[in-house]
């Protein structure tokens, strides 16, 4: 059955952190020992990556499309607009405002985040800053 604090708090979550940049409440969302992909386990590795994607992608403006709860699990589909701000895939910051979507996964444990991945249509990022 979802667990609709859960989807609750991935509503939150995005509006709190991935719109606002309030990077200080991943506290009252996450385990401290939460786990991100290709990062060290912990908050802070988690907020280092929030603030790196916000500093890459500026003024976000992320919208949930699609959510899909089981069990401890909420997958999010995502659309979101922002400025390419800062290096991307080796690309110098274009000041463009980006088109962007993608999914993220998040396992909950006890009410919080234990774990978390995200995923960008790369191909798509690219494509708009090869543009002319």
């Amino acid at each position: 059955m979802p667990r609709q604090e859960n989807l609750d708090s991935v509503r939150a979550f995005f509006e709190r952190v991935m719109n606002a940049g309030d990077a200080a409440s991943l506290e009252s969302f996450a385990h401290r020992d939460v786990l991100v992909p290709q990062s060290a386990p912990g908050i802070e590795s988690f907020r280092r990556l929030m603030a790196e994607t916000r500093a890459t992608f500026a003024n976000p403006e992320y919208k949930v499309m699609d959510t899909v709860c089981g069990g401890e699990k909420v997958v999010v589909r995502f659309s979101a607009k922002a400025t390419h701000a800062g290096r991307y895939m080796g690309l110098p910051a274009s000041g463009r405002v980006l088109n962007l979507w993608g999914v993220m996964i998040f396992r909950f444990e006890a009410g919080a985040i234990a774990e978390f991945w995200s995923l960008f249509d790369s191909q798509a990022i690219l494509k708009q800053l090869r543009e002319p």
